[in-house]
């Protein structure tokens, strides 16, 4: 008869016993250190703002300062006894850059209470705003080459409204209704020769070399950054150069000076719109026969709407171009806001010169304050 009782375990029964104990072990041991590794690790750190949320912060907090030194100016004894000129132009001011504070409010980034202002404080005269107004207008543009181009294009579009206010404050100064007319040509360039290194060359493809100048390409017809704006530019400027050139024919004395003056002007800016096609390694658009005129091309609603069209071209060419190149855009654009500011433009337009996306958003938000105005 077999018997049934167990016999002893197997050596190696047991050894497999050991190992699966020893298994378990390590696996809750390994698990136990991942946990306490996890409770242990940092917190993850949040990303910083980016420069255009940066750029963007800094100016709501630069317009919010000038906005509430224009509404002092406007309301104060200082400006009273040039009621119809400094302290008008100071309400004007004020008005202009509370709706550019309304707007940078509303842009993503920081809240504008944490960005520090980068303007000073302005002195309490006319002078002295204009002054810190030039001041926060080339803050603005030293940002441009730093930040994506949607953004350039509003910081753009900020300097040059800022700027407007202060040709206008300091024309008050004067004795002046408005703002001293833009000159027909700007600056004579250095007559220096420019240095190897500044001088841009084009591949075959059309955008910017590394090779020596011995290796200069043609420019491309439409292959580099911005072509499309570029062209846009030029065609705006030689349609503004046309109509005021037919408009010069069609009128005399002083009418005819004036938009002969006006024509000269605009030549000049398309001229440096081609230059700015040129460093970009552009062809920029030929010259057109001609451009139709509307029966009331001399009307002040048709040449309003002929600047604001160039306005418009510089503008987005200032988003469409290559960081280096941004800063002469927006040269071309406060040159376009200065020939806009004495045709009786809406504030929403001085605000915002060229950049109509921001005017409407501009003019949809409450209006300013009553204090931004004289008397208020």
């Amino acid at each position: 008869m077999n018997s049934t009782t167990p016999g002893p375990a197997r050596p190696d029964v047991r050894r497999r016993s050991r190992t699966g104990m020893w298994l378990a072990a390590v696996g809750v041991a390994l698990a136990v250190g991942s946990g306490t590794a996890l409770l242990a690790a940092p917190p993850a750190v949040p990303p910083g703002p980016t420069a255009s949320e940066t750029a963007l912060a800094h100016a709501e907090a630069d317009a919010a300062v000038l906005a509430a030194a224009a509404a002092g100016l406007s309301t104060s004894g200082a400006a009273a006894a040039q009621v119809d000129g400094v302290q008008q132009a100071a309400a004007r001011a004020a008005g202009v850059l509370d709706l550019q504070r309304g707007l940078l409010a509303g842009s993503p980034g920081p809240a504008s209470p944490t960005a520090p202002a980068t303007a000073a404080t302005p002195q309490a005269d006319a002078a002295g705003l204009a002054e810190a107004l030039d001041a926060s207008a080339q803050t603005r543009r030293r940002d441009l080459g730093a930040v994506d181009g949607p953004t350039a294009r509003l910081l753009a579009s900020l300097a040059a409204g800022q700027q407007v206010e202060a040709d206008r404050l300091r024309a008050a100064v004067r004795g002046a209704s408005a703002p001293a007319p833009p000159p027909t040509a700007p600056p004579a360039a250095p007559s220096a020769e420019p240095s190897p290194s500044s001088v841009p060359s084009c591949s075959r493809a059309g955008g910017p070399s590394s090779a020596g100048p011995s290796s200069v390409r043609a420019p491309s017809a439409g292959s580099a950054q911005g072509s499309s704006e570029l062209a846009a530019t030029v065609r705006a400027e030689q349609a503004a150069v046309w109509t005021y050139t037919v408009l010069a024919a069609r009128s005399q004395g002083a009418v005819r000076a004036g938009h002969l003056a006006s024509a000269a002007a605009h030549a000049s800016q398309a001229d440096a719109a081609r230059a700015i096609a040129d460093a970009s390694c552009v062809r920029p658009p030929a010259d057109a026969p001609g451009f139709a005129l509307a029966a009331d091309a001399a009307s002040p609603a048709s040449l309003t709407a002929l600047e604001d069209s160039a306005a418009q071209a510089w503008s987005q060419l200032v988003g469409a171009a290559a960081p280096r190149q941004r800063e002469a855009a927006a040269d071309g654009l406060a040159a376009a806001a200065r020939r806009l500011a004495p045709l009786g433009i809406t504030p929403e337009e001085e605000a915002f010169p060229g950049h109509a996306e921001a005017r409407s958003a501009a003019s949809r938000a409450p209006q300013p304050s009553p204090a931004a105005t004289p008397g208020g």
